[in-house]
Protein backbone atom coordinates (compact mmCIF):
# COMPACT_ATOMS: atom_id res chain seq x y z
CA UNK A 1 0.00 0.00 0.00
CA UNK A 2 2.80 2.37 0.94
CA UNK A 3 4.68 1.61 -2.30
CA UNK A 4 1.56 2.38 -4.32
CA UNK A 5 1.14 5.69 -2.50
CA UNK A 6 4.79 6.53 -3.05
CA UNK A 7 4.49 5.84 -6.78
CA UNK A 8 1.36 7.98 -7.06
CA UNK A 9 2.96 10.79 -5.06
CA UNK A 10 6.09 10.70 -7.20
CA UNK A 11 4.00 10.75 -10.37
CA UNK A 12 1.96 13.73 -9.17
CA UNK A 13 5.12 15.56 -8.16
CA UNK A 14 6.69 14.93 -11.57
CA UNK A 15 3.57 16.21 -13.32
CA UNK A 16 3.58 19.33 -11.14
CA UNK A 17 7.24 20.02 -11.90
CA UNK A 18 6.69 19.56 -15.64
CA UNK A 19 3.68 21.88 -15.50
CA UNK A 20 5.70 24.59 -13.72
CA UNK A 21 8.52 24.32 -16.24
CA UNK A 22 6.09 24.40 -19.17
CA UNK A 23 4.27 27.44 -17.76
CA UNK A 24 7.54 29.32 -17.28
CA UNK A 25 8.81 28.37 -20.75
CA UNK A 26 5.58 29.58 -22.39
CA UNK A 27 5.71 32.81 -20.43
CA UNK A 28 9.30 33.47 -21.50
CA UNK A 29 8.54 32.66 -25.14
CA UNK A 30 5.50 34.96 -25.22
CA UNK A 31 7.39 37.87 -23.68
CA UNK A 32 10.44 37.33 -25.85
CA UNK A 33 8.18 37.69 -28.88
CA UNK A 34 7.46 41.27 -27.83
CA UNK A 35 11.12 42.23 -28.11
CA UNK A 36 13.36 42.86 -31.09
CA UNK A 37 16.71 41.08 -31.03
CA UNK A 38 18.02 43.02 -34.04
CA UNK A 39 19.53 45.87 -32.07
CA UNK A 40 22.94 46.92 -33.46
CA UNK A 41 25.62 47.25 -30.75
CA UNK A 42 26.56 50.86 -30.15
CA UNK A 43 29.94 52.04 -31.42
CA UNK A 44 31.55 55.39 -32.13
CA UNK A 45 34.85 56.20 -33.80
CA UNK A 46 35.60 59.95 -33.72
CA UNK A 47 38.65 61.39 -35.39
CA UNK A 48 41.47 62.16 -32.97
CA UNK A 49 39.90 60.13 -30.17
CA UNK A 50 41.22 60.83 -26.68
CA UNK A 51 40.11 57.50 -25.20
CA UNK A 52 39.88 53.93 -26.40
CA UNK A 53 37.15 51.87 -24.75
CA UNK A 54 35.98 48.31 -25.34
CA UNK A 55 32.57 47.06 -24.22
CA UNK A 56 32.16 43.30 -24.46
CA UNK A 57 29.70 40.63 -23.37
CA UNK A 58 26.11 39.51 -23.85
CA UNK A 59 22.76 41.08 -24.78
CA UNK A 60 23.15 43.70 -22.05
CA UNK A 61 26.07 45.14 -24.03
CA UNK A 62 24.11 44.93 -27.27
CA UNK A 63 21.45 47.00 -25.54
CA UNK A 64 18.67 44.50 -26.11
CA UNK A 65 15.48 45.92 -24.65
CA UNK A 66 16.13 49.53 -25.64
CA UNK A 67 14.41 51.58 -28.32
CA UNK A 68 17.78 52.90 -29.48
CA UNK A 69 21.31 51.59 -28.92
CA UNK A 70 22.14 55.08 -27.64
CA UNK A 71 20.41 53.92 -24.45
CA UNK A 72 22.71 50.95 -23.87
CA UNK A 73 25.56 51.23 -21.37
CA UNK A 74 27.97 51.81 -24.27
CA UNK A 75 25.60 54.40 -25.71
CA UNK A 76 25.29 56.30 -22.43
CA UNK A 77 29.09 56.24 -22.14
CA UNK A 78 29.39 57.66 -25.64
CA UNK A 79 27.06 60.51 -24.80
CA UNK A 80 29.20 61.44 -21.79
CA UNK A 81 32.49 60.93 -23.68
CA UNK A 82 31.96 62.04 -27.30
CA UNK A 83 35.72 61.99 -27.96
CA UNK A 84 36.06 58.33 -26.92
CA UNK A 85 36.57 55.63 -29.51
CA UNK A 86 34.15 52.87 -28.47
CA UNK A 87 34.32 49.33 -29.79
CA UNK A 88 31.51 46.92 -28.95
CA UNK A 89 32.02 43.16 -29.01
CA UNK A 90 28.70 41.76 -27.87
CA UNK A 91 26.21 39.03 -28.74
CA UNK A 92 22.75 38.03 -27.54
CA UNK A 93 22.73 34.87 -25.44
CA UNK A 94 26.48 34.72 -24.91
CA UNK A 95 27.96 33.04 -21.85
CA UNK A 96 31.42 33.53 -20.36
CA UNK A 97 32.84 30.50 -22.16
CA UNK A 98 31.44 31.80 -25.44
CA UNK A 99 33.13 35.17 -24.96
CA UNK A 100 36.44 33.43 -24.32
CA UNK A 101 36.04 31.42 -27.54
CA UNK A 102 34.92 34.41 -29.63
CA UNK A 103 37.30 37.11 -28.46
CA UNK A 104 40.58 37.14 -30.38
CA UNK A 105 42.47 40.37 -29.70
CA UNK A 106 44.86 41.67 -32.32
CA UNK A 107 48.53 42.29 -31.63
CA UNK A 108 48.98 45.80 -30.31
CA UNK A 109 45.40 46.23 -29.10
CA UNK A 110 45.25 48.43 -26.02
CA UNK A 111 42.43 50.33 -24.34
CA UNK A 112 42.06 52.88 -21.60
CA UNK A 113 39.08 50.92 -20.33
CA UNK A 114 37.45 47.54 -20.93
CA UNK A 115 33.92 46.96 -19.61
CA UNK A 116 32.80 43.32 -19.48
CA UNK A 117 29.08 42.66 -18.96
CA UNK A 118 28.47 38.93 -18.89
CA UNK A 119 27.20 36.20 -16.59
CA UNK A 120 23.41 36.51 -16.61
CA UNK A 121 23.07 33.69 -19.14
CA UNK A 122 25.34 31.53 -17.00
CA UNK A 123 23.03 32.18 -14.06
CA UNK A 124 19.85 31.36 -15.99
CA UNK A 125 21.25 28.39 -17.91
CA UNK A 126 22.73 26.73 -14.84
CA UNK A 127 26.39 26.86 -15.77
CA UNK A 128 28.15 25.21 -12.86
CA UNK A 129 29.82 27.49 -10.33
CA UNK A 130 33.09 25.66 -10.93
CA UNK A 131 32.92 26.46 -14.65
CA UNK A 132 31.93 30.09 -13.99
CA UNK A 133 34.90 30.55 -11.66
CA UNK A 134 37.30 28.91 -14.12
CA UNK A 135 35.99 30.78 -17.17
CA UNK A 136 35.96 34.14 -15.40
CA UNK A 137 39.59 33.63 -14.40
CA UNK A 138 40.54 32.82 -17.99
CA UNK A 139 38.67 35.84 -19.32
CA UNK A 140 40.21 38.27 -16.84
CA UNK A 141 43.70 36.92 -17.51
CA UNK A 142 43.14 37.41 -21.24
CA UNK A 143 42.01 41.03 -21.06
CA UNK A 144 44.01 42.47 -18.14
CA UNK A 145 47.05 43.18 -20.28
CA UNK A 146 44.94 44.92 -22.89
CA UNK A 147 43.70 47.84 -20.77
CA UNK A 148 44.65 50.32 -18.09
CA UNK A 149 41.43 49.48 -16.26
CA UNK A 150 39.05 46.51 -16.46
CA UNK A 151 35.48 46.54 -15.14
CA UNK A 152 33.35 43.41 -14.72
CA UNK A 153 29.63 43.06 -14.02
CA UNK A 154 27.08 40.33 -14.62
CA UNK A 155 23.58 41.63 -13.84
CA UNK A 156 21.52 42.53 -10.86
CA UNK A 157 19.32 40.04 -9.03
CA UNK A 158 18.09 38.01 -12.01
CA UNK A 159 15.48 36.24 -9.91
CA UNK A 160 13.61 39.50 -9.32
CA UNK A 161 12.93 39.96 -13.04
CA UNK A 162 9.11 40.00 -13.38
CA UNK A 163 9.25 37.32 -16.08
CA UNK A 164 10.08 34.65 -13.50
CA UNK A 165 7.43 32.96 -11.39
CA UNK A 166 7.93 30.71 -8.38
CA UNK A 167 10.11 28.68 -7.87
CA UNK A 168 12.39 30.00 -10.60
CA UNK A 169 12.53 33.47 -9.07
CA UNK A 170 13.91 32.01 -5.84
CA UNK A 171 16.33 29.71 -7.67
CA UNK A 172 17.75 32.52 -9.83
CA UNK A 173 17.97 34.89 -6.88
CA UNK A 174 20.14 32.37 -5.03
CA UNK A 175 22.26 31.74 -8.12
CA UNK A 176 22.67 35.51 -8.52
CA UNK A 177 23.90 35.74 -4.92
CA UNK A 178 26.36 32.91 -5.46
CA UNK A 179 27.70 34.25 -8.75
CA UNK A 180 28.07 37.68 -7.14
CA UNK A 181 30.40 36.12 -4.56
CA UNK A 182 32.49 34.54 -7.33
CA UNK A 183 32.85 37.90 -9.10
CA UNK A 184 33.67 39.71 -5.87
CA UNK A 185 36.39 37.17 -5.08
CA UNK A 186 37.87 37.30 -8.59
CA UNK A 187 37.92 41.10 -8.53
CA UNK A 188 39.75 41.00 -5.19
CA UNK A 189 42.28 38.45 -6.48
CA UNK A 190 42.98 40.14 -9.81
CA UNK A 191 42.56 43.85 -9.11
CA UNK A 192 39.81 44.42 -11.66
CA UNK A 193 36.80 46.52 -10.68
CA UNK A 194 33.47 44.85 -9.93
CA UNK A 195 30.23 46.79 -10.38
CA UNK A 196 27.81 45.40 -7.83
CA UNK A 197 24.24 45.62 -9.15
CA UNK A 198 22.78 42.97 -6.86
CA UNK A 199 19.96 44.00 -4.52
CA UNK A 200 17.54 42.07 -2.38
CA UNK A 201 13.82 42.37 -3.13
CA UNK A 202 13.09 45.00 -0.50
CA UNK A 203 15.79 47.30 -1.90
CA UNK A 204 15.66 46.54 -5.61
CA UNK A 205 15.67 49.76 -7.64
CA UNK A 206 14.00 48.27 -10.73
CA UNK A 207 10.98 47.04 -8.77
CA UNK A 208 10.15 50.62 -7.79
CA UNK A 209 8.86 51.15 -11.34
CA UNK A 210 8.81 47.96 -13.42
CA UNK A 211 7.44 49.59 -16.56
CA UNK A 212 10.14 52.25 -16.48
CA UNK A 213 13.22 50.15 -15.75
CA UNK A 214 12.37 46.87 -17.51
CA UNK A 215 11.83 46.37 -21.22
CA UNK A 216 8.63 44.81 -22.55
CA UNK A 217 10.01 41.30 -22.06
CA UNK A 218 10.30 41.95 -18.29
CA UNK A 219 13.80 40.48 -18.32
CA UNK A 220 16.14 42.92 -20.06
CA UNK A 221 16.53 46.47 -18.76
CA UNK A 222 14.94 49.37 -20.62
CA UNK A 223 16.95 52.44 -21.62
CA UNK A 224 16.31 53.86 -18.14
CA UNK A 225 17.43 50.57 -16.62
CA UNK A 226 20.66 50.57 -18.59
CA UNK A 227 21.18 54.18 -17.52
CA UNK A 228 21.11 52.99 -13.90
CA UNK A 229 23.65 50.30 -14.79
CA UNK A 230 25.85 52.90 -16.49
CA UNK A 231 25.59 55.28 -13.55
CA UNK A 232 26.83 52.46 -11.30
CA UNK A 233 29.73 51.77 -13.66
CA UNK A 234 30.73 55.45 -13.50
CA UNK A 235 30.28 55.48 -9.72
CA UNK A 236 32.55 52.44 -9.34
CA UNK A 237 35.22 54.06 -11.53
CA UNK A 238 35.04 57.32 -9.59
CA UNK A 239 35.17 55.63 -6.18
CA UNK A 240 38.21 53.65 -7.32
CA UNK A 241 40.02 56.81 -8.36
CA UNK A 242 39.92 56.09 -12.10
CA UNK A 243 40.12 59.24 -14.22
CA UNK A 244 39.22 58.99 -17.89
Amino acid sequence: MFIKFLIQFTLCLAIAVIALIAFQAIRIAMNAGKLSYKQVPYEQHPANATLKVLFMGDSTVVGTGTISNNESTAGWFGQDFPSADIKNFSLNGRRIAGLINDFKPSIGDHYNLIVIQIGANDIMRFTSYKDIERDLSILIDRVKGLANHVVILHSGNVGLSPIFSWPFNSIFTQRSRDVRQIYLQKAKETGVLYVDLFQEREDDFFLKDINKYYSVDHLHPSGAGYRWWYDNIRKTLTQSGVKL
